[in-house]
């Protein structure tokens, strides 16, 4: 499996969104994890142990849903749970449906 932790590092700086209001925010990636900044100057920080897990479940089962995230992965933490999936949402080879149940699902390359 890719390292698409590796990956969402070298977006550092980029937008990321939302997945059912497309609310923009900046996202700062580095070894200990996320920071994502809205317009606002709320921010939320999302230890890399937290996002690693969520992409290894992405690419484990091809899809998560934001139910699985939520109790699984972020522990109940809705503010958490919305700042990941929009993280998540800028990883290479998602695509995503912000309705049903906004599910994630990851396109691997056929060789």
């Amino acid at each position: 499996m890719s390292d698409l932790f590796a990956e969402l590092m070298k977006k550092t700086g980029q937008t990321c969104y939302t997945l059912v209001q497309n609310k923009p925010a900046q996202m700062d990636v580095n070894d200990q994890g996320v920071t994502v900044t809205y317009p606002s100057g709320m921010e939320v920080f999302l230890p890399a142990s937290m996002v690693r897990e969520a992409i290894y479940r992405l690419q484990t089962k091809g899809d998560v849903d934001v139910d699985e995230i939520h109790a699984e992965v972020t522990h109940q933490n809705k503010t958490r749970t919305d700042k990941l999936m929009a993280v998540l949402r800028e990883v290479p080879g998602v695509t995503f449906t912000p309705y049903p149940k906004r599910i994630l699902h990851y396109q691997t390359k056929k060789i």
